[in-house]
């Protein structure tokens, strides 16, 4: 199978082959504040039927955890962790890595796997930054359960990126906080020091399809300014099937409890 040998340009879907499945999983994945939640939320809205999940539903139980630590431990206790990254609930720490991301993200498959089981489109809004880094590498065992039970469903797996770069980046995160004032509170490693965020922060499409072994399409919606955006994602709608679809929504919600 000969895949594509450049990397993937904004509004660039990569296929593998042309091949139809019965059903359909998709992960919208991109940078705190490029605007994925509000791309899911568009691709959930107009799909017509859907199961939606969005990873964020599992930060406030992340956020128990290190606030159980910080207070239950005292504060001269020796851990090997720096104590104020714990206090932020930072998940960018390395405390975050070793003991709370992977049973979020085992949490998150589970809850994906019995989706998809009873729906023909599975709709995720979530990083996966570091296992699209470890798939172009093919060594990531997640995307690797993943293929095996997608092969079992006959289902198709896509991935959308969510492509800004950091002035861009910047500026809606300021915007967020000034719209939003809670984002601050749900994210603090971002919101202490955004500059420092940014620095640190990859905001390139991070995976080069022609490495893929596990996803069967690859989609980079450029989200740079409104234009770009709505021909990307006139473009995606396109690759998805959507005929009749609503004009993208940046104030789309979802319900909460």
């Amino acid at each position: 199978m000969n895949l594509r040998k450049d990397a993937p340009r904004a509004g660039c879907c990569t296929v593998k082959m042309e091949k139809t499945f019965k059903k359909r999983f998709i992960i919208v994945s991109g940078p705190v504040g490029s605007g994925k939640t509000t791309l899911a939320l568009n691709i959930a809205k107009n799909s017509g039927n859907c199961f939606y999940f969005d990873k964020d539903d599992l930060v406030p139980t992340s956020c128990a955890t290190f606030r159980a630590v910080d207070t239950l431990l005292p504060k001269d206790a020796e851990i090997g962790y720096n104590r104020s990254e714990i206090a932020l609930c930072d998940r960018h720490s390395q405390f975050f890595r070793d003991f709370i991301r992977n049973p979020e993200y085992d949490s998150s498959r589970d809850i994906i796997i019995k989706g998809i089981q009873f729906s023909n489109l599975v709709v995720v809004n979530a990083p996966y930054t570091s296992e699209l880094r470890k798939e172009a590498d093919c060594k990531c065992l997640a995307f690797d359960t993943f293929h095996k039970f997608f092969e079992k469903e006959d289902c198709e797996f896509m991935v959308v990126f969510v492509h800004v770069d950091k002035e861009e980046l910047k500026r809606r995160l300021l915007n967020r906080k000034a719209e939003d004032p809670q984002a601050a509170l749900r994210d603090p490693n971002v919101y202490t020091d955004i500059d420092a965020y940014l620095e640190q922060e990859n905001v390139e499409p991070p995976i080069k399809v022609e490495s893929t072994k596990n996803i069967d399409r690859f989609f980079v919606f450029d989200a740079m300014n409104d234009t770009v955006r709505d021909e990307s994602y006139a473009k995606l709608m396109k690759v998805l099937g959507i005929e009749n679809y609503e004009p993208y929504n940046r104030k789309i919600e979802v319900n909460r409890v």
